[in-house]
C-alpha cells in the first residue's frame, strides 16, 4: 500500500526537498550565448586512463594515420570504454603527459597532429534499433565510448546492465538536466537547441531498460530549455517533465531521486542497483549519436567563462584539445597572479598546469579576475560552529572528518562516513574560519584507498603463501608416500631373498646387467663427445673466391688437395654448404674456448697424476760473511762525547755565538738554541 501510495505521488508531480544545501549566486550568463564549434587545435592529447585498464591492447603506434571516430584502444575490464581519435591525422607520441588533476600527475597519452582535413571513417548507425535487443543496443554504447558526461565519467552501459541484473527492468529513469553548478551553462544550451535530438535518446534508454516512470528534471531558472524539452516531448505522454527549486547541489544523483521521487538511496548501495538509473542529458544526447548517427563520443559542449576573457560562451570542443588553446581563442587577458579552474567554482579545481587536455569530465573551463574570485583567504583554527553540518546533503559532521584527517587518524575518519562524501564543497563555502574542507576530504580519500589497496595486496600475498603451504604440504606427503613405498619394496626384497635365494639372485643379475648397459650407453655418448671435439678441432678451413679473370659464374674453391673450379648455381651451392660448415665449426671452436676460460684451474697439488713436492734438504750452510771493519771518519777523536748542553752550560751564549762567528767551520746553532731562546 505504501509503495501505491508513493508512486501516486511521484505521477502527481510531487516535489520534496533534500537535507542541507545552499543557494550561491547562479552566474548564469553565458546560457544565453548558442554553441559554437571551436576550430581544431594544433594538437590533439588523448588521456589513456578509463580507457585501457587490465589486459587493454592500444592498436595504433607511432607514425600510423588515423581518422576521425576510429577506435585507438581495446579496454580490459567491464568499467573500461574504447578510445577514439577525435580528428584525422598522424600519431606523433604515445608517452606520458600532463594530466587535468591538481597534482599535475602525468599519465600516458596518445598524441595526434591533426592534418585539418578531417575525414571520418565510415559511421555504424543502427537504423532498425527499434527491433533490436537491450544487449545488442548497450554493446553499441560501450563501444562507441559512451560515458557520464556529468563530471562524474561513469560507465553508462555498466549503469545499464546493473540495473537491468539487479532489478530485472528499471524503476525510474531520471534524465538529470537541473545543472546545479554555478556558471555552467553547457547542459542548458544543449537543452535550448538540441531538444529533439535528446528526446531521441530518452526512446532509446527507454526501450533499453522499460522503465515504469520517467522523468527529465530541470532547475526552474532555467525557462528557455524546459520550454524547448516541452516542445520535444509534447508527443510522449509516458515522459514527465519536473522543474525543480533552484538549490545546491540538486544536481547530484541521490539528491536529485530524493527530491523528484522522495526516495533516499543509502550510500553503502547504488542507484542503479535499487532500480533507479540518473543520466545527464548530454550523455542522452551522445547515446542518440552513438545508435542513431553511428558517431562516437569525441567532443563534448563545454562552458569557458571569466571576467579576464574578452568573451565567454559555450564551444563545441574535440576531445584532447588543450586548455591553453582554449584561452587562447578566447582572448585570455592574464592577471598577476591569473588563476584557471577546469570544472565550476565549487566541483572545479585550480590547474598546476594550462597545457592540459580537455576529457569526458570537463564540463567548464573558468578564468576568474580577483575581483570575482578573491584569492584564498588565510585559513584560522575551527570554532566549531556546526554551520557545515547544517548544509551537509549527506548529513555528515564535515568538522570532525576533517580533525580526524588532519591528526591522520583515518580509522575514525573511515567511520565519520568519509566515502560518503560526495565532495559538494557546500562545507568550505559556508565554513567563518575558512577552512579547506573539500580539499582536506579528496585527500583523505586518497590516503583511505591507499590503504585500502596496501589491505588487498595482503590479502593476496597471505592467500600465495597459503596456497605455497599447501603445496609443500602435498609434495612433502607425495615424497613420505614414496620413501615409504620405497622401503617397503626394499623389506620385500630382503624377505624374498631369505624366502627363496635363487629368485634374489636372478633379480641382482638382471639389476647388474641393466646397470652395465647403462654404464655402456654413457661411455659410447663420451666416446662420440670427444669424436666430435677433435673433428671440430683439426678441421683445415676451406675457403672459397671467384678467381679474379673468370665470369661470375666461375668459382674457385680451395680445399686441402689442391683447387677445384666449378661453374654454375652448383658452385655457388658448394660454396655456401662450405661457409656454413665453416661457421659452424668456428661457433664450436669458440664455444669451447670460451668454456675453457670460464673454468678456473685446479692447483697443482689438487690436479689428477699431481706428485707431490717438498723443498730440498740443505746439509751445508754456507760460511758466514765477515765484513771489514769500518775506518774511523774523525781523525784524532774526543775521548769524551761533546755536546751542545755542555758548550751552552759552560759558555754565556754571547761568547759562543762570537767563538762560532770566528770560526768559519761550524755552522749556526738552530733557532731553539740561540740567544732569544734563554
Amino acid at each position: 500500500m505504501a509503495k501505491s501510495n508513493q508512486l501516486g505521488k511521484i505521477l502527481q508531480g510531487k516535489i520534496w526537498k533534500f537535507f542541507g544545501g545552499i543557494k550561491p549566486d547562479p552566474l548564469k550568463a553565458t546560457s544565453t550565448h548558442a554553441i559554437e564549434e571551436l576550430p581544431l587545435p594544433s594538437l590533439i592529447t588523448l588521456p589513456l586512463e578509463r580507457h585501457l585498464g587490465t589486459g587493454g591492447q592500444v592498436l595504433v603506434k607511432v607514425g600510423d594515420h588515423v581518422k576521425a571516430g576510429q577506435m585507438l584502444t581495446i579496454p580490459g575490464g567491464s568499467r573500461n570504454v574504447p578510445l577514439h581519435a577525435s580528428t584525422s591525422g598522424h600519431i606523433v607520441s604515445i608517452a606520458n603527459q600532463v594530466l587535468p588533476h591538481p597534482s599535475g600527475f602525468s599519465g600516458m597519452c596518445i598524441t595526434i597532429k591533426p592534418d585539418m582535413l578531417d575525414t571520418w571513417t565510415d559511421a555504424q548507425p543502427l537504423a532498425n534499433w527499434r527491433e533490436l535487443d537491450s544487449d545488442t543496443l548497450i554493446k553499441k554504447i560501450r563501444h562507441s565510448g559512451v560515458e557520464g558526461l556529468g563530471g562524474a565519467q561513469f560507465q553508462t552501459a555498466t549503469k545499464f546492465e546493473s540495473a537491468i541484473q539487479s532489478c530485472g527492468e528499471c524503476n525510474v529513469f531520471i534524465v538529470n538536466g537541473a545543472e546545479c553548478e554555478p556558471v555552467a551553462t553547457c547542459d542548458d544550451r544543449l537543452m535550448q537547441e538540441r531538444a529533439h535530438d535528446i528526446a531521441t535518446g530518452i526512446d532509446i534508454v527507454n526501450h533499453i531498460l522499460k522503465p515504469k516512470i520517467t522523468i527529465v528534471a530541470i532547475e526552474d531558472n532555467k525557462p528557455e530549455a524546459i520550454k524547448a524539452m516541452q516542445e520535444a516531448l509534447k508527443d510522449k505522454g509516458q515522459v514527465q517533465i519536473r522543474v525543480i527549486p533552484t538549490i545546491y547541489p540538486s544536481g547530484a544523483a541521490r539528491n536529485l531521486i530524493k527530491i523528484v521521487t522522495g526516495i533516499e538511496i543509502p550510500y553503502n548501495a547504488h542507484t542503479s542497483d535499487c532500480g533507479i538509473v540518473v543520466d545527464n542529458v548530454e550523455t542522452i544526447f551522445s547515446i542518440k549519436q552513438a545508435i542513431v548517427d553511428g558517431i562516437p563520443l569525441i567532443r563534448r559542449v563545454i562552458t569557458i567563462a571569466g571576467e579576464n576573457l574578452q568573451k565567454s560562451g559555450n564551444a563545441w570542443v574535440r576531445l584532447g584539445t588543450s586548455v591553453r588553446f582554449l584561452l587562447n581563442h578566447y582572448k585570455l587577458n592574464p592577471e598577476r597572479r591569473q588563476r584557471v579552474i577546469l570544472g565550476g567554482p565549487f566541483m572545479g579545481f585550480t590547474l598546476p598546469s594550462i597545457d592540459v587536455p580537455v576529457t569526458k569530465a570537463t564540463t567548464c573551463v573558468m578564468a576568474p579576475s580577483i575581483s570575482e574570485f578573491e584569492e584564498e583567504p588565510e585559513e584560522s583554527n575551527c570554532i566549531r560552529c556546526g554551520r557545515c553540518a547544517r548544509v551537509c546533503p549527506s548529513r555528515l559532521v564535515p568538522y570532525l572528518m576533517y580533525a580526524y584527517s588532519k591528526a591522520s587518524d583515518h580509522t575514525n575518519a573511515r567511520k565519520c562516513g568519509i566515502y560518503d562524501c560526495t565532495e559538494c564543497g557546500c562545507c568550505a563555502y559556508v565554513c567563518p574560519s575558512k577552512i579547506k574542507l573539500t580539499g582536506q576530504f579528496r585527500k583523505e580519500k586518497a590516503i583511505q584507498r591507499l590503504i585500502d589497496d596496501k589491505q588487498k595486496r595482503n590479502i593476496r600475498a597471505k592467500e600465495r603463501q597459503n596456497i605455497r603451504n599447501e603445496r609443500l604440504k602435498k609434495e612433502e606427503a607425495a615424497r613420505e608416500l614414496k620413501k615409504k613405498a620405497a622401503l617397503e619394496r626394499i623389506a620385500k626384497a630382503q624377505q624374498m631373498a631369505k624366502d627363496n635365494p635363487e629368485a634374489a639372485k636372478e633379480l641382482e643379475k638382471k639389476r647388474q646387467e641393466e646397470l652395465a648397459q647403462a654404464k655402456e650407453r654413457a661411455r659410447q655418448r663420451r666416446e662420440a663427445l670427444k669424436q666430435k671435439q677433435s673433428v671440430a678441432g683439426t678441421a683445415a678451413p676451406q675457403t672459397a673466391s671467384s678467381a679474379p679473370g673468370e665470369s661470375n659464374g666461375t668459382v674457385t674453391l680451395s680445399t686441402d688437395t689442391g683447387k677445384l673450379k666449378i661453374k654454375g648455381v652448383a658452385g655457388k651451392k658448394m660454396v655456401l654448404e662450405n661457409n656454413s660448415m665453416l661457421q659452424g665449426v668456428k661457433s664450436s671452436d669458440s664455444t669451447q674456448h670460451t668454456q675453457e676460460q670460464d673454468r678456473l684451474p685446479l692447483p697443482y697439488n689438487l690436479r689428477q697424476g699431481a706428485v707431490a713436492k717438498h723443498a730440498k734438504i740443505i746439509d751445508i750452510w754456507p760460511e758466514a760473511l765477515v765484513f771489514d771493519p769500518l775506518l774511523q771518519k774523525v781523525e784524532n777523536p774526543p775521548q769524551d762525547p761533546v755536546r751542545y748542553e755542555n758548550i751552552v752550560s759552560s759558555v754565556t751564549p754571547s761568547v759562543f755565538e762570537r767563538r762560532i762567528e770566528e770560526s768559519g767551520k761550524v755552522k749556526k746553532l738552530p733557532l731553539n738554541l740561540t740567544k732569544k731562546q734563554y
